[in-house]
């Protein structure tokens, strides 16, 4: 009875270690995001993020299982936005995601599930941080600058999504000031 209790936990305490880990130790890269606001009846309110570094060019022909993890190894532009390179069969040297066919979008094209997506906020806020990343998207389109984006940890593989931006600050401080605002006009 006692290993079965221990063996219950075992896996749980793990990947809260790993994923620990990978916060403390692993490397910060900034990915571009467009948030779209969820509602999952079990986990609550998030901010789901489309990234654009899941859809990549791939050498034309190349061939990539869908039923298999691969491996994108990350590189960053002049921008210091991440982006990844074409996915490989085995981890490759340096920072790499691991990752997941979704579908071929034409001949050079490729779109991956990353294995991060979601940016979780308490059910108050999650609804602002979706109203103000659309506010943003429709100011800076004239500019094609990156409004939102997401800070990623990533080590040995596995990643962590720490943090969402909107205009260059924090989405909870943008929150914060939003409703400072909001009472100082009441």
């Amino acid at each position: 009875m006692l290993a079965v209790f221990a063996l219950q936990w075992a896996l749980p305490v793990s990947q809260i270690q790993q994923y620990q880990q990978v916060v403390d130790r692993g490397t910060a890269y900034r990915f571009r995001t467009a948030p779209v606001d969820p509602v999952d009846p079990f986990r609550g309110r998030y901010v789901t993020l489309q990234f654009a570094a899941a859809e990549m060019t791939v050498p034309a022909g190349a061939s990539y299982p869908s039923d298999q993890p691969l491996y994108a190894p990350i590189r960053v532009e002049q921008s210091g936005f991440a982006v990844l390179q074409p996915p490989r069969r085995v981890p490759p040297e340096g920072d790499y995601l691991t990752v997941r066919v979704a579908h071929r979008i034409d001949d050079t094209r490729l779109r991956v599930r990353l294995p991060f997506d979601r940016y979780y906020l308490n059910e108050r806020l999650a609804p602002e941080a979706e109203r103000l990343a659309r506010e943003a998207m429709r100011a800076d389109r004239a500019t094609s600058l990156a409004p939102s984006w997401a800070v990623v940890r990533v080590r040995n593989g596995e990643a962590v999504l720490t943090d969402l931006f909107i205009d260059g600050v924090p989405v909870r401080q943008r929150i914060a000031e939003a409703e400072r605002a909001l009472e100082s006009e009441q």
